[in-house]
């Protein structure tokens, strides 16, 4: 895939549960990885939980913002023929759709789904397209399926269990996928924040890609963010930062500010640096820009920025 196809490229619509939650994390490499246990409480009161026998890292992120990137194109292109509900009677969709909710999913809205290749996938993802790299994305998209959602609603004592995402291979050989309602909520005007896949894959680092995409959840074009990064830390490495040794904290943080820089560079934002403080502002202009790389400016921000130009750090897209 060419630079200019990337560019003029939709932005990703990204579900606010996913991008401000720790459902992807850093992940030390190693055999074993833990497991997935993440709660989100959503601003309507009710709470989304996520459970798997695997973590999810920085590459199921990247994958799932392709998918993401690519529903909304085909539902642009297709309309309803890209949906699918509990009375679809149309083989493949029904499969999906019986996949996703084990128990009907009755009383559910529509959902996407998602016709696509593995070399389209690879592409989206900005990688090659060999086997050992298939292989990997292969693996990506199994722990992206394996994903148990639970959803409570606020004053029920209800809980209703889905799938984040299902997959399946069909006779075309093609790659057929459908999402979570949830997910799917972005594209049927529910909320959702605006991240450009041009921008993640730039970046030099897992670290980097998933700061970029909490920023771009929860700061909205043309307004600011101010963040410690002590705090950022704490989110980025929720079990055990607060725990870690001195010098891992540290380490941390540097690799924090690194990462902060190079999204500093990228035409899209503006990175201040208070080394002092040990803070960040960051800010978001309306539109990606093609202006070349530039060093991040580091200066001292103090009391220059307004109280109201500062959005809280766990903040709603909407109150940012």
């Amino acid at each position: 895939m060419s630079a200019t196809e990337l560019i003029h490229r939709a932005p990703v619509r990204y579900l606010p549960a996913a991008g401000l939650s720790t459902l992807f994390r850093p992940l030390a490499k190693g055999p074993q990885r833990p497991v997935l246990n993440v709660g989100y409480e959503m601003s309507s009161g009710g709470t989304l939980h996520f459970s798997a026998r695997e973590a999810l890292g920085v590459p199921e992120q990247t994958l799932l913002l392709a998918i993401l990137q690519l529903a909304g194109e085909q539902y642009a292109d297709l309309g309803q023929a890209a949906t699918v509900g509990a009375h679809d009677s149309r083989e493949l969709p029904s499969r999906l759709w019986l996949e996703m909710y084990p128990d009907g999913g009755l009383s559910l809205p529509a959902t996407v789904m998602i016709c696509t290749t593995w070399k389209a996938l690879n592409e989206r993802c900005g990688s090659g397209d060999g086997g050992s790299i298939t292989a990997m994305r292969r693996a990506c998209l199994q722990r992206l399926c394996e994903v148990v959602v639970w959803e409570e609603e606020q004053g029920r004592r209800r809980t209703r269990q889905s799938f984040l995402m299902v997959w399946l291979e069909g006779d075309d050989r093609h790659v057929h996928l459908a999402l979570n309602h949830r997910l799917a909520s972005v594209f049927f005007d529910g909320q959702y924040a605006k991240l450009w896949m041009q921008e993640r894959l730039r970046l030099p680092s897992d670290l980097a890609m998933l700061v970029h995409a909490f920023l771009s959840t929860c700061i909205r074009p043309g307004h600011k963010l101010s963040i410690g990064i002590a705090r950022l830390a704490a989110r980025v490495w929720p079990l055990d930062h607060e725990s870690a040794p001195v010098i891992t904290q540290r380490r941390r943080r540097a690799a924090l500010r690194q990462a902060l820089q190079a999204i500093g560079r990228l035409g899209h934002w503006t990175v201040l640096l208070d080394l002092q403080r040990d803070l960040a502002v960051v800010q978001r202009t309306e539109t990606p820009q093609g202006r070349a790389d530039t060093p991040s400016r580091r200066e001292s921000i103090g009391s220059a920025l307004a109280p109201s130009n500062v959005c809280a750090l766990f903040a709603s897209p909407d109150n940012c």
